[in-house]
């Protein structure tokens, strides 16, 4: 069942919200399991080679495009937040094939029609809300080349940690989540974009002992999706 799309705090509400000491703790992530969990999927679905054009849609402060530019990739990467950009910036600065600027993701214009390879946006979807979402997958659309990929990373909202959050159970809501969505919202505004779903993966988390309780409920018939952390798509733009 489809879900509805309620009004959510946009883009603008990430601008005024997230400050240096939030873009500072995102950096420290680069340590963290949780980080490499995400590059896992990155390096599995998007597969980033030397040369590639890839586009980052919502960077942030640069975590990802600096995993993709140290794979060899030509790396751009955009965000509304002119703090994010400078952080982005410097946190990349020893890679000449990365770069940066503030601009809209769901209206990139600066930059010209199928001219990358690849695109991304990864923990970004749920800080934002549904027309905007779907004004990045269009402007993901335009920017690739016919056949070019376009990879998703997002928290999965029927998760149980989400639930518990959800329910202000032992765990808060995380206040930029507004625009957390069912996997199947996600797939259907990328196919009305003009994108067919190549893989659709449902990975655990990333901690072995929770990963072993999570696939007990994912044999459950009315509990599978308790157990998957994340959305992971990787979508290609029909043409190619």
């Amino acid at each position: 069942m489809m879900e509805a799309h309620p009004p959510v705090r946009d883009s603008a509400y990430a601008v005024e919200t997230y400050d240096e000491a939030y873009y500072r703790s995102v950096l420290r992530n680069e340590r963290y399991r949780s980080h490499r969990w995400r590059l896992k999927w990155v390096d599995y679905c998007l597969d980033p080679r030397p040369g590639e054009r890839i586009v980052d849609l919502g960077c942030g402060p640069g975590l990802l495009a600096k995993h993709l530019a140290s794979r060899g990739a030509i790396v751009h990467g955009v965000d509304l937040s002119p703090l994010a950009v400078e952080f982005a910036r410097r946190h990349n600065a020893a890679y000449p094939n990365c770069t940066f600027a503030v601009a809209d993701a769901s209206c990139c214009r600066h930059l010209p029609d199928c001219s990358f390879d690849k695109a991304c946006s990864v923990d970004v979807t749920e800080h934002c809300g549904y027309e905007t979402m779907c004004g990045i997958f269009a402007e993901a659309h335009r920017l690739l080349k016919p056949g070019g990929l376009y990879f998703i990373y997002t928290p999965n909202p029927r998760h149980w940690i989400e639930v518990c959050r959800r329910h202000h159970f032992i765990l808060k809501p995380f206040p930029g989540h507004t625009g957390l969505r069912n996997a199947e919202v996600i797939i259907d505004a990328l196919r009305k974009t003009g994108f067919e779903i190549v893989r659709h993966i449902r990975p655990p988390s990333m901690i072995p002992v929770v990963q072993w309780l999570e696939k007990l409920w994912s044999l459950q018939p009315l509990l599978p999706e308790l157990g998957v952390y994340r959305i992971v798509l990787l979508a290609a733009k029909r043409g190619g």
